[in-house]
């Protein structure tokens, strides 16, 4: 005889993340308006949000509507520290856990929904006992399910304080925790016909403006269109909406996802324009990324340098590799090639990334004659490896990334860039 165990996801979004860390962190800050960000608004608290700031706001915006906001610059290395402390909690409480986030994660639990829903409301309570700090929880049979159930979370909360979140913030009492939303199984798609249809996962404003003829304006509407017509004006994602739109997701909870790319960036306040340190920068990038590379026993055919400039708009290039490598020397040269090459505007930069793709494993094949010259470069390799994982990676640098110790600060693990998400 068999028993059936039904499998529910919860969806765990860490509450106004970068901005809560700063507020548990630094108690001069609670209950004021904060933005973590450079540029634009990468999180904000829920007093910032009583004066409509939002995430992805320009600065000069979210000023205009709160005069009295605080911005800082972030720190990523203590958002990662909270982030990790509650996988950790997580990965306690159940055997699979997807990171889809630092503050976005996917759990699978073999309960029904109103024991998921306990389940939740424990695992809640500990996250903010441990790290201090606020989640909202979905749950569903599905991963979309989960994460507009966590959606709805947030908004009943302040739904339920409406006009009275700010006098309840400023009197210096903690916002209450969002309910626990569960969606019982077979109401998928009744559950997400109401919600607006930019709320399934691909619906961007590119997909938004080809689909204005249409006339949508909730998931019940694209719900009902036909597959061919969806599909003649979105190609292959036109079916993967409808089946969104119809409650169907089946997307795995998967705990160890294989990554198909290494990417290293930074973001500066004010914009730069030196392209000798823009040179050094792209270097250090690199450095980090190879770095990344082989502690991960992996290789790359391939290499993109993306750019943002001053006023937002952005710029890339990229190069092909003859071989799979990880040879950091190559890939030094070539990301300096493509900044000198496709950094064409006269105008300073507000971010400078690389990213490593396609990642295959390195398959070190017995050659009949050896390679002498590769040989020490690999043995060399490792023993930077060594000492920066002892010392500390800033331990030890490339003579073409000294030009930053001149301008920015450090410590034993990296420079210290103005911006939160991207100082990695």
């Amino acid at each position: 005889m068999y028993t059936y165990v039904h499998m529910n996801i919860l969806h765990l979004d860490i509450d106004a993340f970068f901005a809560s860390v700063e507020q548990r962190d630094d108690p001069t800050l609670r209950g004021r308006p904060v933005a973590v960000g450079t540029g634009v608004v990468a999180s904000c608290s829920y007093e910032a949000r009583c004066f409509g700031v939002r995430t992805a706001m320009r600065l000069s915006e979210a000023r205009k509507r709160c005069p009295s906001l605080l911005i800082l610059p972030g720190d990523y290395r203590r958002y990662e520290q909270a982030g990790r402390h509650v996988l950790a909690i997580c990965n306690d409480v159940v055997d699979r856990v997807e990171v889809s986030a630092l503050d976005d994660l996917y759990l699978l639990l073999p309960v029904e929904t109103n024991e998921a829903i306990r389940l939740g409301e424990t695992l809640r309570e500990q996250v903010g006992e441990e790290v201090k700090l606020s989640v909202s929880l979905g749950i569903g049979i599905n991963k979309l399910v989960a994460s507009v159930a966590t959606q709805e979370a947030k908004n009943r909360r302040l739904e339920t304080y409406g006009g009275n979140l700010r006098s309840w913030i400023y009197q210096d009492r903690p916002l209450p925790p969002s309910p626990v939303v569960g969606v019982d199984p077979g109401r998928e798609r009744e559950y997400l016909a109401p919600w607006p249809v930019d709320i399934l996962p691909g619906i961007g404003h590119a997909t938004l403006r080809k689909l204005e003829p249409l006339r949508l304006a909730t998931v019940d509407d694209l719900a009902q269109k036909p597959r061919a017509l969806l599909c003649g004006l979105l190609g292959k994602q036109g079916d993967r909406l409808l089946r969104f739109a119809q409650g169907i997701d089946d997307r795995p909870v998967e705990s160890a996802k294989n990554q198909t790319s290494i990417g290293r960036r930074a973001s500066f306040d004010p914009p730069v324009s030196n392209r000798e340190f823009l040179l050094a920068l792209t270097s250090h990038l690199v450095d980090r990324a190879t770095s990344w590379l082989r502690l991960k026993g992996q290789h790359t055919r391939g290499l993109k340098l993306f750019m943002r400039y001053g006023d937002q708009q952005t710029g890339e290039g990229h190069a092909s590799l003859p071989q799979s490598t990880d040879d950091e020397t190559l890939l030094r040269k070539t990301a300096q090639d493509l900044l000198t090459r496709n950094y064409k505007r006269r105008l300073p930069l507000r971010l400078l990334g690389i990213e490593l793709a396609p990642l295959q494993l390195a398959v070190n094949e017995p050659l009949l004659f050896p390679d002498t010259l590769a040989s020490r470069i690999q043995e060399l390799a490792a023993c930077k490896d060594n000492i920066r994982e002892r010392f500390g990676f800033t331990s030890l640098q490339n003579a073409s990334s000294l030009l930053l110790d001149k301008t920015l600060a450090k410590d034993r693990e990296n420079y210290r860039f103005r911006t939160p998400c991207l100082s990695r």
